[in-house]
């Protein structure tokens, strides 16, 4: 893995939340040349801050990460790695288009169609990563973490030998990833999931454990999948209702306690990646012939932008 000045390629996480906090963390670690790039502030100077991770069992790994604004970046002579939110896209794909970009992208978003600014830009190399696991603040640069499974990276533009150099450069033990040729299948089942649990359990201001809990709310769950395994089917994309509740019910097991991103964004004010999910499935089950009825995953991300909205009107 070799840049064009014969060195270790660097690796630049944009974005400072808790997945990209992470993984910047365990790729210092392991010694590999990494900088976490803030996206939404323009007044970070590059310097160093330790990052701490708690993976459970009371083991936490402290580290120093180099870190810096996007602005303070002219060139990118490594891997790129989105890991912000994903209404922050076209302005992070415009502003990396002002600047020179010589590696691969891998974009770790939740959504459907999160690609899109960037493919619109132009980059000539670019992966889709479904995340498979669970990341919460704390408070800080303090995050608490948990694999649930490697996690896979496909390719949407490029080369093959480019996401292979991705996997290599971004795996470590406590944050593994994989080669994966079918990412539209991962793509949609982990929408399918994300369009669960962020709408449901930010609008009940409950945990991830909530569909373990109340057989109510599963029945909630059980409705929202059924019409996704639909709209799925129809963009070529096959599940059955059983296997994606037996993945929401193993998500709900195994994150007893956790809160969902968009439940954390909306309690510190944030803008939510609603729109990626059950919003912009709603927007491509309508514009099908003949349409698919999304009404309740509509409504639902409906409801739940409506809260954000509100929340953050609250703020200012």
């Amino acid at each position: 893995m070799k840049s064009n000045r014969d060195g270790p390629k660097k690796i630049y996480i944009l974005g400072c939340g808790a997945v990209g906090l992470t993984l910047a963390a365990y790729l210092a670690d392991a010694g590999r040349s990494v900088v976490a790039v803030r996206t939404g502030r323009d007044d970070v100077p590059a310097g160093k801050m330790d990052v701490t991770v708690r993976s459970g069992g009371g083991v936490a790994l402290t580290v120093p990460v180099e870190t810096i604004s996007l602005s303070g970046l002219a060139e990118f002579d490594g891997i790129v790695v989105v890991t912000a939110k994903s209404h922050a896209n076209e302005a992070i794909a415009s502003a990396l288009a002002s600047k020179v970009v010589a590696g691969p992208l891998v974009i770790m978003q939740n959504g459907i169609g999160v690609e899109n600014s960037f493919l619109e830009s132009g980059f000539a190399s670019i992966c889709r990563c479904v995340l498979y696991m669970t990341a919460q603040t704390v408070a800080g640069n303090d995050v608490t973490f948990r694999a649930i499974a490697s996690s896979p990276i496909g390719v949407v533009k490029g080369l093959e030998s480019d996401l292979e150099e991705c996997v290599e450069a971004l795996t470590t033990p406590g944050f593994p990833f994989h080669p994966e040729s079918n990412m539209p299948r991962d793509i949609w089942k982990k929408t399918i999931m994300n369009a669960v649990f962020n709408s449901i359990c930010p609008l009940l201001d409950v945990d991830n454990g909530i569909f373990v809990r109340d057989e109510p709310v599963a029945e909630l769950a059980q409705e929202i999948v059924r019409e996704c395994v639909v709209l799925a089917g129809r963009e070529g994309v096959s599940f059955t209702e059983a296997e994606l509740m037996e993945q929401v019910f193993k998500i709900s097991r195994g994150s007893d306690g956790v809160l969902i991103s968009t439940l954390q964004d909306i309690r510190n004010g944030r803008e939510t990646e609603i729109e990626s999910l059950n919003l912009e499935m709603a927007r491509t089950a309508a514009a099908l012939k003949p349409p698919v009825d999304l009404v309740k995953t509509g409504f639902l991300g409906k409801m739940v932008r409506a809260k954000s909205t509100l929340g953050r009107c609250a703020r200012t």
